[in-house]
């Protein structure tokens, strides 16, 4: 449901023509407007069917428009309430199961670390922890959270001398990322021998996303940069070194959110409005009365079809486990 990290990635050359996974064309797909109306481009590959953002304007300007505003929100954490108890327990709970995975705590780097919910929760169960964020807001949150620096860039730019990682974290930022072959190329080289990727990202070939097209909610204009089902995230490990070992289909923080936000857009309500009226914010939001009662009016029943695209192996999002060949 709601993205952890900050990441305001470099928009780099999204305007190839050419995909950066088969090497076939890319052909106009969409046009998506977003939550403020302007209206985005998206390319599709006429080969593997991986759906881009069409990179058009300055990057100056997309940033801007992308991260600016009100996408960090207010305070002291993006959330309030109950949204804000659920993504720490989920944090607490990937921690744990991460952490299970080995005999004694290591070392774990989490990229586009957020507000360091995350790493918090692995700090507290013996592991020497790192992160790196480009988002200033939620970089000063997290080192608050962790009582501890962390690396404010990008992670090509981190010093790499405190590695080797036996976990990096790469939780809902491959999206948001223009070279997404050169991250987990460059990923692969930071590992530790018998060290884990924990990759997790919207599943582009889900039921929800095949049943809402361009008013799917984890298409997040224009953000997401690009859209990865597992077909794409498999030939993505392979070019790049990795296998996958393990996968999750279900996330009860992101894939009923995904369902009911998503049926709102294609009703014709403003596109995320409800996920926007969900963060803190210093002045009221109009309209987020109305909107948090659609929250938990659909959040409840979204439970049921996540329950089942999850069974069927076709969640909105999936969690990757993956090891180096």
């Amino acid at each position: 449901m709601i993205e952890e990290t900050g990441s305001e990635t470099s928009a780099g050359n999204l305007s190839a023509r050419e995909c950066e996974l088969c090497g076939r064309a890319m052909a106009p797909h969409w046009e998506i407007p977003d939550h403020h109306g302007h209206r985005w481009s998206y390319l599709c590959c006429e080969g593997c069917r991986l759906v881009r953002l069409k990179m058009d304007r300055p990057r100056g300007i997309w940033r801007e428009l992308a991260y600016g505003g009100s996408y960090y929100g207010d305070g002291y954490s993006k959330f309030t309430g109950a949204i804000q108890v659920l993504r720490e327990l989920s944090a607490w709970r990937r921690a744990r199961e991460v952490s299970a995975l080995f005999q004694r705590p290591g070392k774990a780097l989490d990229i586009g670390c957020g507000e360091g919910l995350f790493l918090n929760s692995m700090k507290q169960l013996g592991w020497s922890v790192a992160g790196c964020e480009t988002g200033g807001q939620a970089a000063s949150r997290a080192e608050e959270v962790l009582g501890q620096p962390i690396h404010r860039g990008e992670f090509e730019t981190m010093d790499g001398s405190p590695g080797p990682w036996e976990v990096v974290m790469l939780w809902h930022v491959l999206e948001h990322v223009s070279d997404p072959v050169g991250l987990l190329r460059r990923i692969a080289g930071a590992l530790a021998e018998g060290g884990l990727l924990i990759l997790a990202v919207p599943n582009a070939t889900s039921w929800q996303a095949r049943f809402f097209g361009p008013h799917w909610f984890h298409l997040d204009p224009p953000r997401h940069l690009s859209s990865w089902g597992m077909d794409h995230l498999t030939r993505l490990a392979e070019k790049t070194g990795w296998r996958i070992i393990e996968s999750h289909h279900f996330s009860l923080e992101y894939n009923p959110f995904g369902w009911a936000q998503s049926l709102l857009n294609a009703l014709g309500w403003k596109r995320d409005a409800m996920y926007e009226t969900l963060k803190r914010h210093a002045k009221p939001v109009k309209g987020a009365l109305m909107h948090r009662i659609a929250a938990w009016t659909l959040l409840g029943p979204s439970i049921i079809p996540a329950i089942l695209e999850a069974a069927a192996k076709q969640g909105g999002t999936v969690a990757l486990y993956l090891r180096k060949t």
